[in-house]
């Protein structure tokens, strides 16, 4: 085909050139601060003693840090209400939060709470739990014991009563999405402080 009754022209190509970081440099690989997170337990080991020895940035850059850290969110921590089905299941709700989170943020998240919870809608209600309300009749509490750290729900004795009556989803009396929004705002408050703090004292 003649070149001039083409739409093709070689002088339009224009190469373009991008740096793919390697495999087992790539931010995805990385996630030091989700224990449910597919991270080798081995570079898991690494990381922590990096973090220990205060050379962090010998394990993550602060590109993969701040990755890592928008990946700590409420939905990725807490497991959803939404596959719970019925009311006892949902007052049964117990998230050991060690199991979850890396200690560096669940000593922020002491801290945080410790701190200034009261602003962020977390009062605290004994020497090492914290509430912040997700519905009428209902909290949502953290308790921060050194080693116990945990997240569950505390209602009145009216809702305990109808929850133990529900034995499906669709006859509790408060939606499960409603509180699954409502505990994962709650949540995000704090993890947004906590992520702050957490990168402060690895980057700077």
């Amino acid at each position: 085909m003649n070149r001039s009754h083409s739409n093709f022209d070689p002088h339009l190509l224009v190469p373009e050139e991008r740096a793919t970081p390697a495999d087992d440099l790539a931010l995805l690989a990385h996630q030091p601060f989700l224990h449910q997170s597919p991270m080798h337990p081995f570079d898991r080991f690494t990381t922590n003693l990096t973090r220990e020895q205060g050379v962090w940035e010998n394990a993550l850059s602060p590109e993969q840090t701040a990755y890592a850290l928008a990946g700590v969110n409420a939905a990725r921590v807490l497991p959803p209400l939404l596959d719970l089905e019925s009311g006892y299941a949902l007052l049964e709700y117990h998230v050991p939060l060690r199991q979850h989170l890396d200690s560096s943020l669940l000593a922020e998240l002491a801290s945080v709470l410790n701190d200034g919870g009261q602003a962020l809608e977390w009062g605290r209600v004994d020497t090492h739990i914290y509430a912040a309300v997700i519905g009428a009749g209902m909290a949502a509490c953290i308790d921060t014991t050194p080693g116990h750290e945990s997240l569950y729900f505390r209602c009145n004795q009216a809702l305990v009563s109808q929850f133990h009556s529900a034995h499906h989803a669709a006859e509790l009396p408060r939606s499960l999405l409603f509180l699954q929004t409502a505990l994962h705002e709650r949540f995000d408050l704090l993890l947004d402080q906590i992520r702050t703090r957490v990168w402060y004292w690895l980057i700077g």
